[in-house]
């Protein structure tokens, strides 16, 4: 099995105290290729996770409880990162390990289709919401993961990709915009199922509207070697101890996307 990251003695927390909302909650972002690698695909390099913080989907589903996220973690101690320094609400909520020394920022993400009195009804209105656009595609196409004992919704390998893949471009912070690149990398190159993974992302960027949009990101970003897309990926990558050309490996494996969508690459 892959080694753990420190941090994840501090998402097993959050999904302990978490536990009565987790049929509601989607696990997004960088954790997501490392709760494959760990915890699915297993006996893979394990990638060092490039996020501090903990993002759960919201939306997908009704909820008619009474508790709410915001008063959970509000009873459970946790930090508070006011939005405005002049208002209580909204909060980010923080999760910190026992000594205090360790934290993390847990964020709650929906789609802006979605109705924010259901997200309210679940995470409270107290609690900072953010919005991504497309983000239905990620809250419609999950699988359980078993961690140990415990169990959390996360996207599939095919839709996570595809949708990195769709979104990249919509960050104006290079450094998020670099990450959702390396993420994609990492399950090109180490799900097991590799050729498997980029057959389903194909068929989506196929038959899904949003496919028109994945080829143009993909046209401008790894159209060569030299292209920003595998530049980025590399930086973020950081020296590899498997592989010499780290940029030339990144590019093949997007180029392989390009092949099967145009026939070969411009």
């Amino acid at each position: 099995m892959s080694k753990e990251f420190s941090g994840e003695k501090l998402l097993i927390k959050v999904i302990d105290d978490l536990a009565d909302f987790l049929p509601y909650l989607v696990l997004v972002g960088g954790w997501v290729p490392y709760i494959y690698a760990r915890y699915i695909w297993k006996n893979v390099p394990n990638m060092a996770v490039t996020t501090g913080d903990i993002d759960f989907g919201v939306g997908a589903q009704d909820y008619n409880g009474k508790d709410t996220v915001a008063s959970c973690v509000q009873r459970l101690g946790y930090g508070e990162r006011h939005v405005s320094m002049d208002r209580s609400f909204p909060f980010v909520p923080i999760v910190k390990d026992a000594s205090g020394d360790v934290k993390a920022e847990v964020e709650f993400i929906t789609d802006p289709k979605v109705s924010r009195k259901l997200v309210n009804k679940i995470v409270g209105q107290e609690i900072k919401i953010n919005e991504i656009q497309h983000f239905s595609l990620l809250l419609g196409s999950v699988l359980t993961a078993q961690m140990d004992l415990k169990s959390i919704q996360i996207p599939t390998e095919s839709m996570f990709t595809f949708h990195k893949l769709l979104t990249f471009v919509d960050w104006e912070n290079k450094e998020k915009l670099r990450k959702d690149l390396y993420y994609v990398y990492y399950m090109l190159r180490f799900c097991p199922k590799r050729e498997q993974l980029a057959d389903d992302v194909v068929a989506l960027i196929k038959k899904r509207k949003e496919g028109k949009q994945v080829k143009e990101n993909l046209k401008e970003y790894f159209s060569s070697v030299d292209s920003k897309g595998p530049l980025f990926v590399e930086q973020e990558n950081g020296p590899d101890d498997y592989i010499h050309d780290v940029r030339q490996d990144i590019f093949e494996r997007f180029k392989g996307l390009r092949e099967a969508l145009q026939g070969k690459v411009e």
